[in-house]
């Protein structure tokens, strides 16, 4: 018998990619629900924020990040505190890569948490 599915996510199609430009906008990002499937790519040399909806919008959803410049860090922001689930912590606020390009982070939500599966550099958790 197979697992049991707590979350249902039978289809994952990349809907598209979100490039942040180098410069010119705005370092701090609002991420809502409908952005599920899409693929962030930043290119900002300032620190970047992306602020997730809260985790009971997000049942089912799913977001890329990519950081594709070495000079700023990417930190996901829960859209409420301490509902972070990644990089060393079960109660985060906020994760933040070490700005390396190529580190990514896969979130999902399940209604009531955000899970951060992270590759390549190092990530931390804060909050």
């Amino acid at each position: 018998m197979g697992a049991t599915r707590d979350l249902a996510m039978t289809e994952m199609p990349m809907r598209g990619i979100s490039i942040n430009p180098e410069s010119g906008g705005s370092a701090a990002i609002t991420v809502v629900p409908s952005d599920s499937g899409l693929v962030f790519v930043n290119k900002y040399t300032t620190n970047t924020v992306y602020t997730l909806p809260t985790a009971t919008l997000c049942k089912g959803k799913y977001f890329w990040f990519f950081n594709a410049q070495a000079t700023a860090t990417i930190a996901l922001t829960g859209g409420t505190a301490d509902v972070m689930i990644g990089a060393d912590d079960t109660a985060a606020d906020t994760i933040t890569d070490n700005n390396a390009i190529g580190n990514w982070a896969f979130v999902i939500g399940d209604g009531t948490n955000f899970y951060v599966i992270t590759g390549v550099g190092t990530w931390s958790a804060s909050g």
